[in-house]
């Protein structure tokens, strides 16, 4: 058994080694196909090489000679060339042409590689210049009036656009274009060299008209209307429009955008001098004018309301709207009402931009309570009415508002807290005769309160007493030890309403317990209050520990009744009949 081991292994060994040393064969065979191709690619590299350095060296060495020997006999020729063109000019030319023909037989390689660099070097630059002008070449329509040119427009479109610009020019100045029409051919032109639209109008203008100007036209949407001296003027007689019709409105400029109704522009160019060109007070007549004027009508003796309507055949929503403060019953005698609005050459619009604060109602959200006795609701959340700020834009013509209110920003400054309201579910308590019992009874009605210090502490070391401002009772310890951190329990059912630290009490807790009744318990220990604000709290329910906080001069439990808003003796809610103890001051 061991021997055939021995035998299979052997077997294995030369196996794997045939295959190693067939594998090393074939790395060989590839290795040497690398290697000659590369040789190969190496020596034809070198050859091509060697090849244009020979050449071009050879070829630049003797270009190098024959330019040499060119400018050594040039330099022999100049001085000659100087001294026959000062004595004998034409046989100087002579020899200079002699000079140059000689120069081209001699030095034929130089001349060859000149031409063939130069020339071809020539033509690049002349290709590319050519292309670079022709870029900017573009066709035109050069425009003439009576043979002579004008201007050259782009295309037909804005042609036509200057032909009608200068025609409605003529028209609206009451002229006529005297001259025939302009023509056009197309042409080649660079693109800088075209002009727009206004400078062709213009120069139409001052090739057909015998005197022109250079003003400022005005357009009303789009219609030509006049003509003023400069853009300066019509801006500065604009601006005082603007500002005594603000003035006479009320209008404030920080707050308003004053326009003209209708789109106005200007163009500013060449227009025929005549009487239609507007000093700076024809503009501002026109400006500030009106196409028809107001009615206005002055109220008589004894006239009344009907016989304004019937004279002037309007209705009496026309008379509102044209006098809006106006008392159709009582008219006094000698009041003018404008019966017609003028209509002006130019409206204008305002825009009124302002912002006020908007309030957002709270909602309220009743949650129904079973720890609060039916018919009892507390508020255990305030609701706030939220903020938004909002901009508006009022929109008037010529004084006049003529849409609602547009809203165009609202900001949310404060967001609403809604109210939250608890509402009792919990039966009223009863007594055997089946009376319902309520915690505003006293001692002598069978009151149900329980004493609010438990734990031996039943002496009072001040009683009730308004005549010295003391408006509850101070109950200390009555076992000869000290009350500190001995329990404060609620009297009655009802709902803490108050759990904080007032500056005369200390730590305070108030309990409304329902029907106008409201208990308060003062200097309690710190950090000891077991209830917050919105709790439902049983009778006798440990609320906070005696301490002595706030005004205190000692450990003690201040106990207070409120009664509709008003302390009453508390006394009688918490008599010794109901405790089981006896009552002591000292």
């Amino acid at each position: 058994m061991e021997n055939f081991i021995v035998d299979i292994y052997g077997d294995i060994y030369k196996l794997g080694s045939g295959y190693k040393k067939a594998f090393c064969a074939v790395g060989r065979f590839f290795a040497k196909c690398f290697k000659a191709v590369w040789q190969f690619i190496c020596r034809i590299c070198i050859a091509v090489f060697s090849f244009f350095r020979n050449t071009v060296k050879r070829y630049f060495n003797a270009v190098m000679y024959e330019f040499r020997k060119f400018r050594a006999e040039v330099k022999r020729a100049v001085p000659v060339l100087k001294t026959d063109f000062k004595e004998k000019p034409v046989k100087a030319f002579i020899h200079f042409l002699k000079y140059v023909f000689h120069a081209f037989s001699v030095h034929k390689r130089f001349n060859r590689a000149v031409i063939s660099t130069v020339i071809p070097v020539i033509a690049v630059s002349v290709l590319f210049s050519f292309s670079v002008a022709l870029r900017s070449m573009t066709f035109g329509l050069e425009v003439f009036v009576n043979g002579d040119s004008v201007g050259i427009v782009k295309d037909e479109s804005a042609y036509k656009e200057a032909e009608k610009q200068a025609k409605q020019r003529f028209v609206s100045m009451g002229s006529e274009m005297n001259a025939s029409l302009p023509e056009y051919s197309v042409t080649l032109t660079t693109v800088n060299r075209l002009d727009d639209t206004e400078t062709v109008c213009n120069n139409i203008i001052a090739a057909v008209s015998e005197k022109t100007v250079n003003a400022c036209g005005i357009y009303v949407n789009g219609e030509f209307v006049g003509a003023v001296g400069s853009e300066d003027t019509f801006m500065r007689i604009r601006d005082r429009v603007f500002e005594e019709f603000a003035e006479s409105y009320g209008f404030v400029a920080d707050d308003c955008r004053i326009d003209f109704a209708d789109e106005v522009t200007t163009v500013s160019g060449v227009y025929p001098d005549n009487d239609k060109i507007m000093t700076a007070d024809g503009l501002y007549k026109f400006l500030s004018g009106n196409k028809v004027d107001g009615i206005e009508h002055t109220v008589g003796e004894d006239e009344n309301i009907s016989d304004i309507l019937t004279k002037y055949s309007i209705t009496e929503q026309e008379l509102l709207e044209n006098n809006r403060d106006l008392d159709v019953d009582r008219i006094p005698e000698g009041s003018v009402l404008l019966i017609k609005k003028a209509e002006k050459n130019m409206s204008i619009k305002v825009t009124r931009t302002y912002m006020q604060i908007e309030n957002i109602p709270f909602e309220t959200i009743s949650q129904y309570d079973n720890n609060l006795y039916v018919g009892k609701t507390m508020t255990v959340v305030a609701g706030v009415n939220g903020q938004d700020i909002v901009s508006y834009t009022d929109t008037y013509i010529d004084g006049i508002k003529t849409e609602t209110s547009k809203e165009i920003l609202r900001y949310n400054a404060n967001k609403p807290v809604n109210q939250l309201i608890k509402i009792g579910t919990m039966g009223i308590p009863v007594d055997n005769n089946g009376v319902a019992v309520s915690p505003r009874l006293t001692r002598d009605q069978g009151g149900t309160f329980v004493w609010p210090a438990p734990d031996n502490c039943f002496w009072l070391s001040q009683g009730y007493n308004p005549y010295n401002s003391h408006y509850g009772l101070d109950i200390v310890s009555s076992d000869d030890g000290s009350c500190r951190g001995r329990r404060i329990v609620a009297v009655a059912d009802g709902v803490v309403v108050m759990a904080t630290y007032h500056w005369s009490w200390g730590y305070y807790i108030r309990v409304d317990h329902g029907n106008g009744v409201v208990t308060g318990y003062a200097h309690a220990l710190e950090g000891s209050f077991r209830v917050n604000v919105g709790d439902f709290v049983r009778a006798g329910q440990h609320l906070s520990s005696i301490g002595t906080t706030g005004r205190s001069t000692g450990y003690h439990l201040h106990f207070e009744v409120w009664l509709d808003g008003v302390r009453v003796n508390p006394l009688p809610y918490v008599y010794s009949q109901y405790t089981g103890v006896a009552i002591k001051y000292y």
